[in-house]
């Protein structure tokens, strides 16, 4: 497990962070993001993890070429098992070795504003939040069309709440929360069963609600995602949401799998069915309205696999996770 030169004294007025980004087959994308976090304007104590979910290791290579003389101390390390649910449980495990004040993550097609961990940690002490979640805004590679721009539930996160409100969070690629809040679900702290369809991040912030812990939001902790146009158009948004409507079904049935519960999701899944066809109807003539309810309706086909018990798995997830 190597890493860094310890890095000078930081102030004490300021939390401990350990930032954990995890990694597969994005080399140019850490390194952008390894560069941004060193620009960051953050005078407290910073140490920054990486997990690497490939077997080829770039992202270890690249560490190893940064480690010595990176600004803050780096803490590097292969991840063997496929999925992001090992490589964040891995990464949180060596979080958690050094007992830092709060855990951080950002995904390794992501970079902050320099004043990122700054606006976090203030909002955090403001809120006396346990966990606190802040915007991702997407930069598309191209264009968007259409199918984008009605699809934007599928690009970044912006919850589009007022700054410091008392939220549900959802994503996992711009917060921060105590370390009592991992050490409560460790050692899975992201469930497995969702390691290659994604919304194990959901599940983790579910789990924190019942638990009792405060979560909330800031607007100023800005984010941005590189968007390829891999991601872009029809195809690729109808995908993204069947996979949205089959998680919510799996993550459902993990809290209340009993059978009126069920029978309530099969009306609530027969009711998108019904908007999306009506709407469909109703928007023959008017493409915007055709292709909000075409994403409808895929919500509801991929409700209807999670209902039969089938997973799907992420569109992009040989791309990288």
């Amino acid at each position: 497990m190597p890493m860094a030169d310890d890095p000078a004294i930081p102030s004490p007025t300021l939390p401990w962070v350990t930032l954990c980004i995890c990694t597969c087959q994005r080399p140019a994308g850490l390194a952008r993001l390894l560069d941004a976090v060193a620009d960051l304007d953050w005078e407290g104590r910073l140490d920054v993890v990486v997990v690497d979910n490939d077997a080829a290791g770039e992202g270890i290579a690249l560490c190893r070429q940064r480690a010595n003389g990176y600004r803050w101390r780096l803490t590097f390390d292969l991840e063997h098992r496929r999925g992001i649910s090992f490589a964040r449980n891995r990464a949180v495990t060596m979080a958690l070795a050094q007992a830092p004040d709060f855990i951080a993550m950002l995904d390794d097609d992501e970079w902050p504003d320099r004043k990122w961990l700054k606006n976090l940690t203030s909002a955090q002490a403001r809120t006396d939040a346990d966990a606190i979640g802040a915007p991702v805004l997407p930069v598309f590679d191209r264009e968007p069309d259409d199918w984008t721009l009605h699809g934007r539930d599928c690009y970044g996160a912006d919850l589009g709440l007022a700054d410091g409100s008392r939220c549900m969070l959802y994503a996992c690629g711009n917060f921060m929360a105590r370390r009592v809040c991992f050490e409560r679900l460790a050692p899975d702290c992201f469930d497995p069963a969702f390691a290659f369809s994604g919304g194990e991040d959901y599940v983790f912030f579910r789990r924190l609600h019942e638990l009792g812990f405060r979560l909330h939001w800031s607007t100023q902790a800005i984010v941005y995602e590189q968007v390829p146009t891999t991601r872009l158009g029809r195809d690729w948004v109808h995908r993204h949401m069947k996979l949205k409507g089959n998680i919510q079904i799996r993550m459902f049935r993990l809290y209340d799998p009993t059978l009126p519960q069920e029978a309530w999701r099969w009306v609530k899944t027969c009711g998108l069915i019904a908007t999306g066809t009506a709407r469909y109807l109703a928007g023959l003539f008017h493409r915007p309205t055709r292709i909000r309810a075409a994403l409808t309706l895929a919500r509801a086909l991929g409700r209807i696999q999670g209902h039969l018990g089938r997973t799907l798995n992420r569109p992009d997830h040989i791309e990288g996770i």
